[in-house]
């Protein structure tokens, strides 16, 4: 398996970072390397992918993934504002987050970042709530 392992599988790299503890990657493409991070955020325990080097998380990207954990509460009324809207073009009745969705995960860009929500009931739809200056700036929905 050896050599099979060193052509198809991918050593997955490790490393401590200082606000988020050991974290892991899931992607190396050359220098390039997604990290992802586990953490529990809206109630929901969730994937965060986010991209870096190496060495580490983009410090652009941290710093955006870091503005919008600590603030939980505005980033909560910005998501149920968009997919309340979302709700209402679809003329179905939207009450919380917590009783029609629960938070997958969050994925970091440069620009902002992506929170994917998932309905808890058939169809169980994904709605990514995209975000930039901690401002829900669309929705996009996948079957």
């Amino acid at each position: 398996m050896g050599i099979f392992e060193n052509l198809f599988g991918s050593k997955k790299l490790k490393t401590s970072d200082s606000d988020f503890g050991e974290i892991e990657s899931f992607s190396t493409r050359g220098n390039d390397v997604g990290w992802q991070i586990n953490k529990r955020y809206l109630n929901s325990d969730i994937e965060i992918l986010i991209a870096g080097d190496k060495d580490g998380i983009a410090e652009n990207q941290k710093r955006i993934l870091l503005n919008a954990l600590n603030n939980e509460t505005e980033i909560k009324s910005e998501s149920e504002k968009a997919l309340k809207e979302q709700y209402a073009n679809a003329e179905m009745e939207f009450e919380s987050i917590e009783k029609h969705f629960d938070l997958k995960g969050i994925s970091v860009r440069d620009e902002g970042f992506e929170m994917a929500f998932q309905q808890k009931n058939d169809p169980y739809y994904f709605f990514n709530v995209h975000f930039e200056n901690n401002k829900q700036v669309g929705v996009s929905i996948d079957g």
